[in-house]
Order: structure tokens, then sequence, then C-alpha cells
């Protein structure tokens, strides 16, 4: 048969180097995420020249007014004969 062998026991000062390299690994790889390095830093882009602008309580026809909403009418409710029908046994 096969005899299999033990691996042999790691010195401590291994152990503690696996260690220490497996926690600065993470610790860069979570930074990395929170602070990307040589990213670009993003603006906003400027609005178009020709965009009329809000000025003194316009709401209408200029950036960030307010845009008109069509609103439907909800459904009629069922009447109270199909209602009553329903219920019955």
């Amino acid at each position: 048969m096969y005899v299999v062998e033990e691996f042999p026991k790691l010195p401590w000062w291994r152990r503690i180097g696996i260690l220490v390299l497996a926690v600065a690994t993470a610790v860069t790889v979570v930074l990395t995420l929170l602070y990307p390095p040589g990213g670009v830093k993003r603006t906003r882009p400027p609005p178009p020249p020709d965009a009329a602008r809000c000025i003194g309580g316009n709401n209408t026809e200029c950036v960030g007014g307010m845009a008109g909403v069509i609103v439907l009418q909800p459904p009629p409710a069922a009447s109270a004969a199909a209602r009553a029908a329903a219920t019955r046994p």
C-alpha cells in the first residue's frame, strides 16, 4: 500500500510571516477598493450655454424646473350589487 507522510511543521517565524503577509494583502485590497489609485476626478459637466435658468420663481421651461405630469383617474369601484352577489353563499 501507499505510505502517506505528514508534512513537517512550519517554524513559528514562518507561520508569523505568512500571517503578516495575509493581513497586509487584505488591507491592501480593501484600501485599493476604497481609494482607487490614479483615478480621474469626475466633475459635473457644465450646462449648455443656451439653457434657460430658473430665476426668481420661474418654475417651468428651465433647467431644474418642474415638469407637468398627466395622472389617470383610478378605475371605478365595484358596484354594491356585484359585491353583494360575491359574498352570498
